[in-house]
């Protein structure tokens, strides 16, 4: 016979476990959420690459400055558009690999 002061445990328990599971349901939305940001982010400038090249070897670039003037029309944009890009690509990266990181360690434990 379980007195009082078991149920309240179990019920304390069941609790936690309840937030355990919340809290790695939002963990796996959050990893799906970033590795479809990255997958899209990389798809879409693929898509757009070879327009861009196109234009740059048919001379039809405005400013003929630098690769980056590609992507917007002064060289000086296009550089801290690509600088922000690679900056977000490498953010999620991380993220990325630092949750596999800390997935695997609580699967080990």
């Amino acid at each position: 016979m379980s007195t009082g002061k078991d149920r309240i445990d179990l019920i304390f328990q069941r609790t936690e476990e309840i937030r355990e599971e919340q809290k790695r349901k939002m963990q796996r939305r959050m990893q799906a959420g970033c590795m479809a940001l990255g997958l899209m982010l990389v798809i879409s400038l693929s898509v757009c690459m070879p327009g861009w090249m196109e234009q740059a070897a048919s001379g039809s670039v405005a400013h003929h400055s630098g690769a980056a003037s590609l992507i917007a029309n002064q060289a000086q944009t296009g550089y801290i558009v690509v600088g922000l890009i690679s900056f977000l690509l490498g953010c999620i990266a991380t993220v990325l690999l630092y949750r596999i990181k800390e997935k695997n360690k609580k699967k080990k434990d």
